[in-house]
């Protein structure tokens, strides 16, 4: 039984993978299975991947720590009141 991956990628890093793909005679296709492979058989991420993902993390991590600092972390007012809300937000300004 064969399954079906969709992503959505930008069009310009698509065009220029696909073109080094291409190059080398490899298919999207088999570099994604080839990628698969190496995960299954890993059970690991390859270094790259890691990588990519620990920078991603600090962004992620920086995203939150403003979005804290910034009073609009999820779910910090909605259990308040209207009245509640102004009152905290105008606190911050007197």
């Amino acid at each position: 039984m064969q399954a079906t991956l969709n992503i959505r990628i930008d069009q310009t890093l698509k065009e220029r993978g696909d073109k080094v793909l291409r190059d080398h005679g490899v298919s999207t296709s088999a570099a994604v299975r080839a990628l698969w492979e190496q995960l299954a058989s890993s059970r690991e991420l390859p270094p790259f991947l890691q990588e990519s993902l620990q920078k991603s993390s600090g962004r992620t991590q920086k995203k939150a720590a403003l979005l804290e600092l910034a009073g609009v972390g999820e779910g910090l007012c909605s259990n308040l009141t209207d009245n509640e809300m102004r009152d905290l937000y105008m606190s911050r300004y007197e």
